[in-house]
């Protein structure tokens, strides 16, 4: 048995790691065995399985792909996805849940979330040693990507205001979501919570900041309503984000200052004339 912490009370899951494990544990290729992915689980999660081999063993292992998920079960729907040839994305028939099967070659590269892993088969103590390493680093908070990403945001008002009043309004809101996204994207790196897998809102946000940012889902596709959820992106940027990337000598005043007045000016003009 490859008893599980994550999928203890899932037997369906915890049936599917054992039957996957048991294959690939067999497979002389196959060196080590983990499960990546959040700590917790419920009925909608997925199997993230990562299969470790040697360098000269990767090729043969990602030709099998199709042929190791078919001995775990029957398939419902399988894919290997076009741009990357290291994972099987499958969902089984009986138990009708996804499973990712990973391939990496050693050598293995530590990562402070990889303190975090589920170690399922290691033979020769590769994931271990990787654990306790992973376990010494720190997550350091990348500046450089910060300063040019805050400038991105505001850079995207062009984009986004161009949108609205073209009357584009399905790529409007698609713009509304890439910002969500990276509001949630900053909350993360600057809780330094990748470490913690942390994946559900409710996990990731106080009830302040859950509050304002369900505000942000568009109700409707109209310019009025994303203009009021674009407002309530600048309004969590300001009241939750901004201080904290000014602290970290990050956040760039000109454009702030340029592109919010853009986009009060704007707003001003397609609304008047909507």
């Amino acid at each position: 048995m490859f008893q599980t912490k994550k999928f203890q009370h899932l037997p369906e899951h915890q049936s599917l790691v054992n039957r996957a494990c048991e294959i690939l544990s067999k497979d002389s290729r196959v060196q080590a065995l983990y499960l990546s992915g959040s700590s917790s689980a419920d009925e909608y999660s997925d199997v993230d399985l990562s299969i470790i081999c040697e360098e000269k063993d990767q090729k043969s292992l990602l030709d099998d792909r199709y042929k190791i998920a078919e001995q775990v079960s029957k398939l419902k729907s399988a894919a290997i996805p076009p741009v990357s040839d290291e994972m099987l994305v499958v969902c089984y028939d009986k138990e009708e849940i996804k499973v990712d099967y990973s391939y990496s070659k050693l050598p293995l590269k530590t990562r402070p979330d990889r303190a975090f892993i589920e170690i399922l088969f290691d033979p020769h103590g590769l994931l271990k040693k990787m654990v306790e390493d992973s376990e010494k680093l720190e997550w350091e908070i990348d500046l450089e990507f910060l300063k040019n990403r805050i400038k991105h945001h505001f850079m995207g008002f062009s984009y986004t205001v161009t949108k609205f009043g073209r009357g584009e309004l399905w790529d409007g809101q698609d713009c509304i979501d890439w910002y969500r996204k990276n509001l949630v994207m900053f909350e993360d790196v600057l809780a330094q919570r990748k470490q913690e897998n942390f994946r559900r809102l409710e996990n990731k946000l106080d009830k302040k900041r859950l509050e304002l940012f369900e505000q942000t889902l568009v109700k409707e596709i109209t310019r009025k309503e994303l203009f009021r959820a674009m407002d309530v992106v600048n309004l969590y940027f300001e009241t939750f984000l901004k201080q904290k990337l000014i602290d970290l000598g990050v956040y760039h005043k000109e454009s702030e200052e340029n592109m919010m007045e853009f986009y009060e000016r704007k707003k001003k003009e397609i609304l008047g004339k909507s």
